[in-house]
C-alpha cells in the first residue's frame, strides 16, 4: 500500500512520463499520418489506416525498454484475435463454439509448467499472484516437486516426497474438496473489484433504474468468476496430486496437464469473459515460451524485435473493421486514439 504523497510521487515519475511520451506520440503520429493518406487518397481506407499504425509503432523507442515486450506481446495477441474472428466472419476458417476455451487451455499449459517446475520463466509478480491464489508456497512447491525432480534428472534416485510435505496440508481429496470452497474467498478478494468498479462508473444507470436486477446480475457475475478460478487452481492440484501418487515420481508431463485441464474451469464463465481470460493469458505463455527457449540456446534474442511484433499488432488493428472488435475494447481504441 502507497501514501497519497507516494502515489503523486510514483505518478510523476521518470517512468510515467516515459509511458506518457510514448502513447501521445503513437496518437500524434497516428492521426498525421492518416490523415496525409487520406488526402493523398481522396478516402480513408483500412490500408491507410494499417500504414499509419506501422508509422506510429516508432514512438514505442520513446517507452522504457523493460516494458516494451509486454506492451508489444499484448498488442500482437489482441490483433491475432481481431484476425481470427475477421476470417470466421469471412467464412476463411470454421466457428467452433469452444475455441477459446480450449485455447485457453493451451495457453496455461507453458505458465503451469512454469509455475509448478521452473518459476523463472514467468514474471515475478505474476508467479507469486499465482501462489497466492492457489495458497502454496514457492519453498512448500520447491521441497516436494522441484528438488526431486532435478535429481532424478541428473539419475540420482532419492525417495519419493508426499504431498503433504510442503505442497499441501493432511491427504489429498480432503484437502482439495475443502479448499475449493477456501478458494472462493481468495477468488473474491480478486474478483470484488473487478465486478464492482465497472457497475459503479459504466452501468450506474442500470443500477439507480433497476437495482435488484442489476445487483443480482453482478452477484451471479461475481459468483460465477469466483468459481471459475476456484476451480482452476483445484484442477491443477488435483491433478498433479494424482499423477504424482499414482507413479510416485515428479515429470514435467503432469503439470503441462493440468495447465490444458484448466479449460474446463472455463465453463462457469460467460462466453466473453472466456475470451478475456484467454487473451489475458496469451502474452504470458509466450513470454514464458521465449524465455524457457533462450535459457536452453535454442532461441537468440532479435534486437528491437518487439518494436516488429508491436507494429504487426498496430497496423492490424488499426486497420479492422469496427464488427471485428469486441464493443469495448473498439470504444477503448477510439478514445485512446481520439477518434
Amino acid at each position: 500500500k502507497k501514501t497519497i504523497i507516494e502515489a503523486i510521487k510514483e505518478f510523476c515519475s521518470l517512468d510515467t512520463r516515459q509511458f506518457s511520451r510514448f502513447v501521445g506520440a503513437f496518437i500524434g503520429l497516428f492521426r498525421s499520418a492518416n490523415t496525409i493518406a487520406a488526402y493523398r487518397a481522396g478516402k480513408d481506407t483500412p490500408e491507410n489506416s494499417a500504414i499509419a499504425g506501422a508509422i506510429a509503432s516508432v514512438a514505442m523507442l520513446f517507452d522504457e525498454q523493460s516494458r516494451r515486450q509486454g506492451i508489444a506481446l499484448y498488442l500482437f495477441v489482441r490483433a491475432v484475435d481481431v484476425l481470427v474472428k475477421k476470417l470466421v466472419r469471412l467464412g476463411k476458417i470454421p466457428y467452433w463454439k469452444s475455441f477459446e476455451a480450449f485455447m485457453f487451455g493451451v495457453s496455461n499449459i507453458p505458465i503451469m509448467y512454469g509455475f509448478l517446475y521452473e518459476p523463472d520463466i514467468l514474471q515475478s509478480g505474476y508467479y507469486k499472484w499465482i501462489l497466492g491464489m492457489g495458497n502454496v508456497t514457492h519453498e512448500g512447491l520447491h521441497k516436494t516437486l522441484r528438488v526431486r525432480m532435478a535429481e532424478t534428472a541428473k539419475g540420482n534416485i532419492t525417495p519419493f516426497c508426499n504431498c503433504s510435505v510442503g505442497y499441501h496440508e493432511g491427504p489429498c481429496l480432503p484437502y482439495i474438496i475443502k479448499d475449493w470452497f477456501w478458494g472462493l474467498g481468495r477468488a473474491g478478494r480478486i474478483y470484488l473489484p473487478v465486478h464492482l468498479i465497472p457497475l459503479l462508473f459504466f452501468r450506474y444507470k442500470a443500477l439507480f433504474n433497476t437495482p435488484g436486477n442489476t445487483l443480482l446480475h453482478t452477484f451471479k457475475a461475481f459468483l460465477s468468476s469466483c468459481m471459475f478460478l476456484s476451480t482452476y487452481q483445484s484442477l491443477v492440484k488435483g491433478n498433479c496430486c494424482y499423477w504424482r501418487n499414482k507413479l510416485q515420481r515428479d515429470e514435467p508431463w503432469q503439470g503441462m496437464l493440468s495447465g490444458m485441464l484448466t479449460a474446463f474451469s472455463t465453463g462457469f464463465e460467460r462466453k466473453s469473459r472466456v475470451s478475456e481470460l484467454m487473451l489475458y493469458c496469451w502474452p504470458r505463455t509466450l513470454e514464458a515460451t521465449w524465455i524457457y527457449y533462450k535459457k536452453r540456446g535454442k532461441i537468440k534474442g532479435v534486437d528491437k524485435g518487439e518494436i516488429l511484433l508491436f507494429t504487426f499488432g498496430a497496423a492490424t488493428l488499426m486497420s479492422c473493421l469496427r464488427k471485428d472488435f469486441k464493443p469495448t475494447y473498439h470504444k477503448a481504441l477510439c478514445f485512446l486514439v481520439g477518434s
